[in-house]
């Protein structure tokens, strides 16, 4: 199977092109990135979970921040072009809508979003087949770190101190 057919790679593209859901895509991504390449950092799913951060501190008006991962993502995305997790998309359609938005950013200018087009037809399609029940409240899109459900991720953090606790 072609990495980019993968299902979190597939829910990634819906949640950036429909939900705009971007902290769920650093999710999904950061899920798939830890099964296919852990600890390697110049890589093509770190580079679009770069994208994913960034679109979201803009969104939520942390300039800084979205300007820094912004930054960080255009580079990874030279570093990694000629991976496999680009070979379906528009990759330089996506990279002059990064380096379009990252002059937004540094002018100041209010959150734009823009989408990643999908050159595959058969991607496409499973895309447009995947269906979520989307959260309207745009407040709870742009403070999503904050106001969602932690006790798993808390939960796992009590787990790792006390396999740290007990060596």
């Amino acid at each position: 199977m072609h990495p980019t057919f993968h299902t979190s790679f597939v829910a990634f593209l819906k949640h950036f092109n429909e939900t705009f859901d971007y902290f769920e895509c650093h999710e999904l991504l950061e899920d798939y990135w830890k099964e296919v390449s852990p600890w390697h950092k110049n890589h093509a799913l770190t580079a679009l979970i770069l994208l994913a951060t960034s679109m979201y501190h803009w969104r939520r008006g942390n300039l800084t921040g979205a300007i820094k991962t912004m930054r960080t993502s255009i580079k990874r995305m030279e570093i990694t072009k000629n991976s496999p997790f680009f070979e379906n998309l528009n990759f330089q359609k996506l990279t002059k809508n990064m380096t379009s938005a990252l002059e937004l950013m540094t002018s100041r200018q209010k959150f734009q979003g823009f989408t990643i087009e999908i050159t595959n037809p058969s991607l496409q399609t499973q895309v447009s087949m995947v269906h979520f029940e989307t959260n309207e409240d745009i407040h709870f899109l742009i403070h999503k770190h904050m106001l969602r459900d932690r006790s798993e991720i808390l939960e796992e953090r009590e787990r790792e101190k006390k396999k740290r606790d007990d060596l």
